[in-house]
């Protein structure tokens, strides 16, 4: 678990940052790096499934929803959850779960499933077809995220260093969790404000996917575009960092706009600055 504590007034982060598909906690640790500058404490949780000895074949969506829960609880009070791509469908779920835990949803290239959906079911039938391959090469299931795919598509940014540096970050995807149906019955129904970080240069799938495909799911979200590629939290660390803060601007805009007394008695989640 990637914790970056710079804030002594304050006993517990404003941010939970959820990771997507082939990363870990450690990969929000840069941006986290600029948010500490800004005086916002963050926790990143490493979801189930994503350590080195964890059984990969046996994890499920709701296991990842339990890592984050869990986050949540060390927390002790609401916090701001950022979901990045796969982790969307995380804090969908745990919105669904403890919506009292969140104070506002960041998506950030992400999923936001509907009620009886699977990710799978906003994937191109060609990535289908990806994971079933590279899931069947092992023991375990998991996926590997292939050199080409991230060079092209994922970092599709980055030089050659940085896409040597990044490989050794990456992790295999539990096949599972993908193909999981997630329950959200309530889930369109909660007043939780919502921000849409959508990346301009993110190949990973076919254009529109992600926004407005994903983004119009929601219920009026905030929309904040960045120059950027799907890895940003790698590429361009600062620059998602800054999204992320004016992120928590809007939600703080819209949490006063709606609920001035609520806002009133919450002055822990607002935005700190040194």
């Amino acid at each position: 678990m990637q914790y970056i504590d710079t804030l002594e007034t304050t006993a517990a982060p404003n941010l939970v940052l959820v990771h997507g598909s082939w990363h870990d906690g450690s990969c929000w640790s840069r941006v986290q790096e600029h948010l500490a500058v800004a005086g916002v404490r963050s926790l990143a949780p490493t979801l189930a499934g994503h350590h080195e000895a964890d059984d990969r074949l046996a994890v499920g969506h709701c296991d990842y929803v339990a890592s984050v829960i869990a986050a949540l609880e060390q927390i002790g009070g609401p916090a701001v959850l950022v979901g990045h791509s796969f982790g969307g469908s995380v804090i969908t779920r745990v919105a669904e779960l403890r919506p009292d835990n969140c104070h506002g949803l960041v998506y950030y290239s992400a999923f936001v499933p509907r009620d009886g959906e699977r990710v799978a079911d906003s994937l191109p039938n060609e990535f289908i077809e990806f994971l079933d391959r590279a899931s069947a090469a092992r023991a375990d299931q998991a996926v590997e995220l292939p050199a080409e795919a991230l060079r092209e598509a994922f970092a599709n940014t980055a030089d050659e260093d940085a896409l040597a540096w990044m490989s050794e970050l990456l992790v295999p995807e539990p096949y599972g969790p993908i193909f999981d149906t997630l329950e959200l019955p309530t889930f369109s129904s909660l007043a939780i404000p919502s921000v849409y970080i959508a990346c301009r240069d993110d190949r990973t799938m076919p254009p529109g996917t992600f926004h407005p495909g994903q983004s119009s799911r929601l219920r009026d979200p905030e929309l904040i575009e960045i120059d950027g590629d799907h890895e940003s939290l790698l590429t361009a660390p600062e620059r998602l960092a800054d999204a992320l803060l004016e992120a928590l601007d809007a939600i703080d805009a819209r949490r006063r706009a709606e609920a001035p007394a609520y806002a009133r008695a919450d002055p822990a989640l607002r935005r700190r600055r040194r």
